[in-house]
């Protein structure tokens, strides 16, 4: 996984998110779409859009940048890009779900290394799409970034 360039760690990324979000039972399409990599088919019908963020070691920080764009103009991250986002660490393999619409004008999520090990996946992603669910408490482990 060392010679991976940042376009392959994204595409693992997004067939890593992809291949958990199918084991729960969901059909998962993958998009080329502006703002967002994954359609996410729910059992009542609706259709998620999960934009995946991925970091490639296990090592260092866990600040996932959300900005927009490639890497001459940049914008920041807008409610109505997408409805989750997927923040994936490849080396430990742990995953997190958020709400987008908790991050709206951010450019950057950061989480606890620890906190994002011991996540289960399933759990945030059931409190990231269920309306009135009650979220889970990262409030002292998840910063956002301005």
């Amino acid at each position: 996984m060392t010679d991976l360039d940042s376009s392959q760690v994204g595409t693992v990324g997004e067939f890593f998110v992809a291949s958990i979000l199918a084991g729960y039972g969901l059909e998962v399409h993958h998009t080329k779409s502006n703002g967002y990599d994954l359609l996410v088919c729910l059992p009542d019908g609706k259709v998620v859009r999960v934009d995946v963020k991925t970091k490639k070691a296990a090592t260092g920080s866990r600040l996932f940048s959300i900005k927009k764009g490639k890497t001459t103009t940049f914008r920041e991250y807008e409610t109505g890009d997408c409805d989750i986002f997927a923040l994936v660490c490849l080396e430990d393999m742990s995953v997190v779900f958020e709400r987008c619409e908790d991050y709206d004008g951010k450019n950057s999520i950061y989480i606890n290394r620890d906190v994002h090990r011991e996540s289960c996946p399933y759990e945030s992603w059931v409190s990231s799409i269920t309306p009135g669910h009650q979220r889970l408490d990262f409030s002292t482990d998840i910063r956002i970034r301005q």
